[in-house]
């Protein structure tokens, strides 16, 4: 979200941006945004002081419970560095193994369903949180700048190719993750493409 529209990437660059620490600020960094890591108790006290200008958090519903609407009118639901939010769940390996098969695989189950469960939620949850934003708000959604997307996704690169070169761990598993891309994405993103048509021009209808 933030206090002025912008149009374009140059028009992004004149604001600080409260961004998750790591990979993602240093990618906002590189693309000469004023990338500012702080934790989520501090973002709405830094907007109302003016410490920054624009912040990301998740998505309507914990951003509205957040309070952002409040200093923030201008809301852009198309960012790049955290695109899908997952729920995970860690057991230690010897606990696992001592589980019969069938709790295991009771526990995989259970884990499939929860995370299905959540993302129902969150599509409902947000999309009426959204509603709430623009109706009784006056908060404002854009379509994000298309030059924001190719300026992240190189800065982004670069610096996993960098971490990749300096870990050999981090190698591993990004070469997995660009193996697994490579497979599903082609698919996923021609299968899509209609349906995020589709969904735009009925929310475009009911504006």
């Amino acid at each position: 979200m933030l206090l002025i529209p912008v149009l374009s990437m140059d028009d992004f660059r004149k604001y600080r941006f409260r961004t998750p620490p790591g990979i993602p600020g240093q990618s906002y960094k590189d693309i000469g945004v004023a990338s500012v890591a702080m934790g989520g108790g501090d973002i709405l006290p830094a907007l109302e002081k003016g410490t920054i200008d624009a912040a990301e958090w998740c998505c309507p519903k914990p951003d509205s419970i957040f309070g952002f609407q409040k200093v923030l009118k201008h809301y852009y639901l198309q960012g790049l560095h955290q695109v899908v939010v997952n729920a995970d769940l860690y057991l230690n390996g010897d606990v696992y193994d001592a589980l019969t098969p069938t709790q295991q695989r009771a526990t995989e189950v259970a884990a499939n369903a929860s995370l299905m469960r959540a993302i129902s939620y969150r599509i409902i949850e947000n999309g009426k949180a959204l509603k709430d934003l623009t109706d009784n708000h006056g908060v404002i959604l854009h379509d994000t700048p298309a030059d924001y997307f190719p300026a992240y996704m190189e800065a982004a690169n670069n610096l996993l190719r960098e971490n990749a070169e300096e870990n050999a761990f981090f190698a591993e598993v990004w070469l997995s993750q660009k193996d697994f891309a490579a497979i599903a994405v082609p698919f996923w993103a021609g299968a899509q493409a209609s349906n995020a048509g589709l969904g735009k021009a009925f929310a475009d209808s009911i504006k």
